[in-house]
């Protein structure tokens, strides 16, 4: 148990505390992006939840489970939009008013902090279920790349709202949602698909935009402004 506690939990608050740190303007109180981080673990229940209604939905359907259009819907509709629903959640019900929120880079922390809660509790679940030995295919940082892409136009969308923008704001609000969504989705079409065409996009693309989420999160830290 120890093991399992350590390997899923441990690197994601790694990678929250290196975030956190980049945050050189003005630091997000620790205590907020602890909240952030518990809020997005409890909301694995929530997405629980929903992808077992989800489910539940899809076999009314009638579809073969092994065809394209299948694990199409399901892995974008029914697992990643609902996960990526409910890692936003804990920043646009807990954050968003909060005065702490005062620069466009706190999207990112607070978005990356509600994410790795998440994947945390989704580490521990996954490694309880197959064990410590998927400790390696979980540091994949799917969850990480979401949340920075997210944290990217929910801080857009933040500097939209507060100029009166509401077009703007509705906008990049939109792609804070949908942008994580193909992201997500992709990924985990891939691996159900057992297509190795697809697995090996999928892998590119991971690669990919790991080294440009996290070139992006030093260049926002480095160009934050106030929003």
């Amino acid at each position: 148990m120890n093991s399992i506690l350590f390997w899923g939990i441990v690197p994601p608050i790694l990678l929250l505390f290196y975030t956190w740190r980049l945050d050189r303007i003005e630091r997000e109180p620790a205590g907020l992006v602890i909240k952030v981080f518990l809020l997005g673990a409890i909301m694995t229940i929530l997405a629980v939840l929903l992808e077992s209604l989800a489910a539940l939905g899809l076999s009314y359907l009638d579809l073969d489970e092994s065809s394209n259009l299948y694990l199409l819907i399901d892995n974008f509709l029914a697992v990643a939009l609902i996960e990526e629903f409910c890692k936003r959640m804990p920043v646009k019900r807990s954050i968003w008013k909060s005065p702490e929120f005062n620069y466009r880079f706190d999207a990112i922390v607070y978005c990356l902090a509600s994410a790795l809660g998440f994947a945390a509790t989704e580490n521990i679940v996954y490694m309880i279920s197959y064990g410590t030995g998927i400790a390696l295919t979980r540091l994949i940082p799917v969850h990480s790349i979401c949340a920075i892409y997210m944290g990217h136009y929910l801080g857009i969308a933040k500097m939209a709202e507060k100029a009166g923008d509401q077009k703007t704001y509705k906008r990049f609000r939109r792609l804070s949602l949908v942008i994580p969504t193909l992201i997500h989705g992709f990924w985990d079409f891939s691996l159900t698909s057992e297509d190795t065409i697809f697995y090996l996009a999928a892998l590119g693309m991971i690669i990919v935009l790991t080294i440009i989420s996290f070139n992006s999160l030093h260049k926002h830290s480095k160009e934050d402004v106030p929003v």
